[in-house]
């Protein structure tokens, strides 16, 4: 049945991994930069094919694959609309939800929402209408089905009516290995970068920045081209840190 999925970049992800001598599931080549989770991996691809809208948070540490997951599902979705709450504004995404054809909405630290954003999420997953009312007192409907897929690191702060709106999944924390694994396989994919390279990033971010957060890695990637350039960069950050 996976084969029938209408997946932006589904057979650009498969033809990767053709000719392994240990073939990979499709789920496994969908979240290609995830380790593990083989279980969490295997429920999205079927909340995403469900006939009726699925929603699912994501719950745990900063460092537990959260918005590896839904950064995978951003590159590989076809009508999908991604939101990082802390900074998103509620005309920002309402505009877009209104302006386009959206399926699935992806959403970053959700709890970051203020509440009457949560209250229009709401809205849209009870009724199937997105709403909204402006100053000058017009309103306007779009009716649609929409799939929302969200993570959270404090889901206390999450009206309650909202969250049990969702399926939630805690994640755990995921170990040293596991980040040197995540970093160098989006590191290589996304910029071609050397396994060295790559490896040094997680370590430092790991070790000297104390962070457990894909994204600072990929921050340094970003200004990186060699060892020098990572060492400085992350000297750099360690100067200027809050905490220094």
């Amino acid at each position: 049945m996976y084969e029938s999925f209408v997946f932006k970049n589904l057979f650009r992800k498969i033809s990767v991994f053709d000719g392994r001598e240990h073939p990979l599931t499709y789920e496994d080549k969908f979240f290609s930069n995830i380790v593990g989770h083989s279980d969490i991996k295997k429920l999205l691809l079927k909340s995403v094919v469900s006939k009726e809208p699925v929603n699912v948070l994501l719950t745990g540490p900063p460092s537990s694959s959260k918005t590896v997951f839904v950064l995978e599902m951003r590159d590989a979705l076809s009508n999908a609309y991604f939101v990082d709450a802390t900074g998103a504004t509620s005309a920002g995404m309402i505009d877009y939800l209104f302006g386009h054809d959206t399926k699935y909405l992806l959403i970053d630290e959700i709890d970051k929402m203020k509440a009457k954003d949560q209250a229009a999420l709401l809205n849209v997953m009870e009724t199937g209408i997105i709403s909204e009312t402006k100053l000058n007192g017009k309103t306007r409907q779009k009716k649609m089905k929409l799939w929302i897929f969200a993570t959270s690191n404090n889901v206390d702060k999450l009206s309650k009516a909202l969250r049990s709106r969702f399926l939630e999944l805690h994640l755990k924390e995921y170990s040293y290995e596991e980040f040197g694994d995540i970093v160098r396989n989006i590191l290589r994919k996304k910029y071609g970068m050397d396994d060295n390279i790559s490896e040094k990033i997680a370590h430092d971010v790991w070790n000297r920045l104390n962070s457990k957060d894909v994204r600072d890695a990929i921050r340094i990637a970003k200004l990186s081209k060699t060892s020098s350039d990572v060492d400085w960069l992350v000297n750099v950050k360690m100067k200027y840190s809050k905490l220094a």
